[in-house]
């Protein structure tokens, strides 16, 4: 029999599109790789345009009326149980009720719910009700939980975990990570960070017994990233926390040295904040923006290739109307090989920004000389 093997984000957001209002999936993947952002996902999706989104439900902060609470009916002499508004589920929104909308819960963090509300969870999750409110029609439950590996301390029980169907979220690769990134406007100089340096990308899992990269050594190959064996760890890059250290650039870069590279550290560990603060130093090489759309003939050029892979992610970031774009590639034109496939790459992965640059003839040429390189995403 075969090991389970990771889906890719795409993939677990289709899984869940298309059987999640059958049955419940559970999403296990390793901290801070987007096992919440599905939901976010699942909310951009035209199918979904009817449903209820009612938030998140962090099921470590789940406690007595998170779920349900009683109320009395005196005149018949019983009592029910009533929705928490959490769940976007009432008398006026549940199955049989016409026109009631679906809702789509995502149960993030199941496995560290407190051990004596999973069974006040088990309901919504295998019968799709709450108390003796079902959900409507269409409604999808979906959960997210850690890897066991990564002892974490996520706990189902197997009778529960047989009713889900189960799978596995793979970590982003740094090309699949650089197009969100670029997409999102994150600090161009945590993106050339990534663009430089792809380990941060390896999952400690890789590095297990039948993993690719299993016999070499996490702590000199991937020392950016997360390792369950290390206790003293406080910090690592992850797709989440590279995401907080570009607010923490964005925001610190150029007033306080030591604030910014202390801060970093306590963002994204000592090992990927240092090669961080490398890259933010090389980058005060760059000339300013303005000169560069003022006079790209003539305004000098970096000879250093990290410094130009900070500037391809920073036009791309700052570009704002088709006069700029024509700058732009007339100056990255004069740029190392390589940095024009970048370049050509970056922006064609950018639905956004690339409408600037694809009536510039110039662009389109690059375009065309690195198309082995374009990787549509």
């Amino acid at each position: 029999m075969n090991a389970q093997k990771f889906l890719s984000f795409e993939q677990a957001t289709s899984v869940i599109s298309s059987v999640g209002h059958l049955r419940t999936v559970l999403v296990s993947g390793e901290n801070g790789i987007g096992k919440t952002s599905i939901y976010y996902a699942l909310q951009k999706l035209p199918q979904f345009a009817n449903h209820i989104f009612p938030g998140i439900i962090d099921c470590q902060q789940l406690a007595d009326g998170s779920i349900w609470m009683p109320t009395i009916d005196t005149e018949l002499g019983v009592s029910r149980e009533i929705p928490n508004d959490r769940f976007g589920v009432s008398k006026a929104n549940c199955r049989g009720v016409e026109g009631a909308r679906p809702v789509v819960l995502c149960f993030d963090e199941i496995g560290k719910a407190p051990s004596y509300m999973k069974p006040q969870i088990a309901p919504v999750i295998y019968e799709r009700r709450l108390g003796n409110l079902y959900l409507p029609e269409g409604s999808v439950v979906f959960a997210t939980t850690n890897l066991a590996a990564e002892g974490l301390g996520d706990m189902l029980q197997a009778h529960m975990r047989n009713r889900l169907i189960q799978i596995n979220l793979g970590k982003a690769d740094m090309p699949r990570w650089v197009v969100y990134a670029t997409n999102k406007g994150l600090a161009p100089e945590v993106i050339a960070t990534a663009q430089q340096y792809p380990e941060a990308f390896h999952s400690f899992v890789d590095y297990q017994p039948g993993g690719k990269f299993a016999g070499k050594k996490i702590e000199t190959d991937a020392p950016d990233i997360f390792n369950p064996r290390d206790a003293s760890q406080f910090a690592y890059a992850s797709p989440r926390s590279m995401e907080a250290a570009s607010d923490v650039v964005k925001h610190l870069a150029g007033k306080d040295a030591m604030a910014l590279e202390q801060t970093l550290i306590g963002t994204v560990g000592p090992s990927f904040a240092g090669k961080l603060m490398s890259v933010i130093r090389f980058g005060e090489q760059m000339p300013a923006y303005d000169d560069v759309v003022r006079d790209p003939h003539n305004t000098p050029v970096p000879s250093n290739p990290i410094v130009q892979t900070v500037q391809v992610f920073k036009f791309i970031n700052r570009v704002a109307n088709r006069q700029e774009a024509e700058a732009l590639t007339t100056y990255v034109l004069r740029m190392r090989g390589e940095m024009k496939g970048l370049f050509s790459t970056a922006v064609s992965n950018n639905i956004t920004k690339a409408a600037f640059f694809m009536t510039i003839p110039a662009f389109t040429t690059m375009l065309r000389d690195n198309a082995e390189l374009i990787t549509m995403r």
